[in-house]
């Protein structure tokens, strides 16, 4: 779905025409300022005449939202100071004129359960830092508006608790048919309802969870490559080369030696 479609889904929840009106606005909610910018280029590609606006943690945020700004939606990051993502999409859902706005988390938290059940009302997605490429996050924010308002559905309530499983128990032995009995449905049902919330089959959104997590350990722990494959879920060195190289690019050694190569001395 490209940009003419995104503004269609828009103008079938009501909260927007075919094209965005003039003044038009997407609120982008984190507090790492690299973040805001980068997800600021990223919906400006789909909505270059929408203002973005910019809020460093939930309280921001809110004096945003309850100052008048009505945006199209809001990327919202859970982890912030002063008032964190929790914080502020339970303030959204208090205010009867606020609990309409299409709110997509983006998170690098690892989720439990009772955190995506605080989740399941108001979220239209929720996306893992590290997990989806550029284009698949806008599709994803795409999909999300395109459901018309179907928020807290039963399937997305299904595929939100076998996430929060996946995030409890990505370092062990993990299959189709276990993440299934976990939320009560067929494996094929899991995996029709999994594509259809997240664009992904279960497995893929596993393997690409674990991916997430080795990046970061070989980021910031000096844990042997083999000690971080093991320590994420992967048996088999092989296949954890094969597919940490699909997904980053690289080699698991190569990506480790970035971190470890000299940079060169300030000017």
């Amino acid at each position: 779905m490209g940009a003419a479609a995104l503004a269609q889904a828009l103008q079938n929840l009501g909260v927007a025409t075919a094209q965005p009106a003039e003044g038009a606005t997407i609120l982008i909610v984190d507090d790492d300022a690299e973040i805001r910018a980068l997800h600021g280029d990223l919906v400006r590609t789909h909505f270059p005449d929408c203002r973005i606006l910019l809020a460093a943690n939930g309280r921001q945020a809110l004096d945003l939202l309850e100052g008048g700004e009505r945006p199209l939606f809001v990327l919202l990051d859970l982890m912030m100071p002063e008032l964190d993502g929790f914080g502020a999409l339970e303030a959204i859902q208090r205010n009867a004129q606020l609990r309409d706005t299409p709110v997509i988390v983006l998170t690098a938290q690892r989720l439990s359960d009772e955190d995506l059940a605080r989740l399941n009302r108001g979220v239209g997605a929720i996306l893992q830092k590290g997990v989806f490429s550029t284009d698949e996050t806008l599709a994803q924010i795409e999909r999300a508006l395109a459901r018309n308002r179907r928020l807290g559905s039963e399937p997305q309530r299904l595929v939100r608790r076998a996430m929060a499983y996946m995030h409890a128990h990505y370092a062990q032995e993990l299959t189709r048919g276990e993440l299934a009995q976990v939320v009560g449905l067929s494996e094929r049902h899991l995996a029709r309802s999994f594509a259809a919330e997240m664009g992904l089959s279960p497995m893929e959104y596993l393997n690409r969870y674990r991916i997430a997590q080795a990046r970061r350990l070989l980021d910031e722990s000096d844990a042997s490559i083999a000690q971080v494959m093991e320590a994420v879920g992967f048996g088999d060195s092989s296949y954890f080369a094969r597919i940490f190289r699909r997904e980053v690019g690289m080699s698991p050694r190569a990506y480790r030696g970035r971190r470890d190569a000299p940079r060169p001395p300030r000017p």
